[in-house]
């Protein structure tokens, strides 16, 4: 069985991020994990300053620490997003029912959100890592993979399936996921797929541009 491969680029504290993380494509985490394999990118408008070494995010501080954390988190949990979708999740749930109110957010996240951590990840292990040099490691792999986009992102949410952006389409990823894999098997989509929504969605939220 050939998996789908989903990367998902955001930033974590854009609003149209953290509805589509919480919505449609935690609907696909949680009905389509045995068909993708999914990859979270948490960098999107994030810019680095080639001069002082140091980056700025679109969102403030907070959203270049809680990139970090997710960077962090992944790499903790050994990039199986089965393990950190549910931090991720819970996170995205806060910042759209807060948003534009978001500081101290990062603080509340951690709160908030320790107890959907694997239990061999602590909130002060994620962030020693993202305070520490290992985090500026990972966020400059993160800024990468961002970065060599082809085409180039232009906002997120962005969505690639198997290589091929699905631009402001990404509501639609538990469909688009279904109809990959049923391409990619030859076969008759999952049987999952059909408790999901078969008509198209209307997008839910926008999109935060560079």
């Amino acid at each position: 069985m050939v998996k789908v491969k989903v990367f998902y680029y955001e930033e974590t504290l854009c609003p149209d991020c953290a509805k589509f993380g919480a919505g449609s494509m935690n609907e696909a985490v949680e009905n389509l994990s045995d068909y993708m394999d999914l990859y979270v990118v948490a960098y999107g408008n994030e810019r680095y300053n080639e001069s002082t070494g140091t980056y700025t995010c679109q969102h403030g501080e907070e959203e270049c620490y809680m990139n970090l954390i997710e960077a962090c988190l992944d790499l903790y949990a050994g990039d199986d997003y089965r393990r950190y979708y549910p931090f991720f999740k819970c996170a995205d749930d806060i910042v759209a029912n807060v948003y534009p109110h978001i500081k101290g957010i990062s603080a509340y996240i951690m709160k908030k959100c320790a107890s959907t951590l694997p239990s061999d990840i602590t909130p002060e292990i994620l962030d020693s890592c993202a305070t520490g040099n290992l985090g500026q490691e990972l966020i400059a792999i993160s800024r990468h993979n961002t970065e060599s986009l082809n085409p180039p992102h232009t906002y997120v949410p962005w969505v690639v399936v198997d290589k091929k952006p699905v631009f402001q389409n990404y509501d639609n990823i538990s469909a688009i996921v279904c109809e990959e894999w049923a391409r990619l098997n030859d076969a008759n989509p999952p049987p999952e797929c059909s408790k999901l929504a078969s008509t198209p969605r209307q997008r839910v939220s926008g999109v935060c541009t560079l």
